[in-house]
């Protein structure tokens, strides 16, 4: 039995786990096709196009425990709610969804915490898939998109092509990258992370055990 994963201690450490422990939670029982299971990864990719807190139906999904995000407290009590979901709220919420688009109809994990960037994911695709050239634009327009909505189209029609080849992402990881790109904070870190795994790491020729069982999850 492998060991439980640490828990994070950054000030992001509260995403991190949050979105793992839902996503391999869920993950798990879609692969064993249960019924809630199966249910819930639909309604998330209904929940694609839309904002996090306008469809009911995916309140308990994506906001149920969510931890509050660093700023969202102070010695004084808490701070006012804001009217509009947060950077937090949204990089949950789009983890969890683009992670049940990653995962339809696919037996094999596709979330891994593994604490790997995106950049990592994306050289394996480019080696599988034999089309390296046309997986860098698109994944160098995701890098320089300036919006949430633009950067969340290209990631997914990246996300389409991960799955298609059955390779995982750590969404937990993801989730904090989007939440440092939509508030700007280290927003230049994050590529800076991304482009280092994409062009200086080797990209694995085969899958360890433990990724392909889901231990490490």
């Amino acid at each position: 039995m492998s060991a439980t994963p640490q828990a994070s201690t950054s000030k992001y450490g509260p995403l991190e786990d949050y979105v793992h422990q839902r996503i391999s939670g869920r993950q798990a029982a879609y692969i064993r096709r249960e019924s809630d299971a199966l249910a819930a990864m639909a309604k998330l990719r209904r929940g694609l196009n839309a904002p996090p807190g306008r469809l009911p139906d995916l309140w308990a999904l994506t906001l149920q425990d969510l931890p509050a995000a660093p700023y969202e407290s102070s010695g004084y009590g808490p701070v006012q709610e804001p009217e509009e979901p947060t950077a937090w709220e949204s990089a949950a919420y789009d983890a969890m969804a683009i992670h049940a688009l990653h995962q339809q109809s696919r037996a094999k994990p596709m979330h891994r915490r593994d604490h790997a960037s995106l950049g990592a994911a994306v050289r394996r695709l480019g080696a599988s898939s034999g089309a390296e050239d046309a997986v860098r634009s698109r994944f160098h327009v995701i890098g320089t998109a300036t919006d949430h909505d633009a950067r969340l189209t290209h990631l997914r029609g990246l996300i389409g092509q991960l799955r298609a080849h059955e390779i995982p992402l750590d969404y937990a990881r993801l989730a904090v990258d989007l939440y440092k790109l939509d508030t700007g904070r280290y927003a230049d870190q994050v590529l800076l992370s991304w482009g280092r795994d994409y062009h200086r790491n080797p990209a694995p020729t085969t899958t360890s055990a433990t990724s392909e069982t889901g231990d490490n999850q």
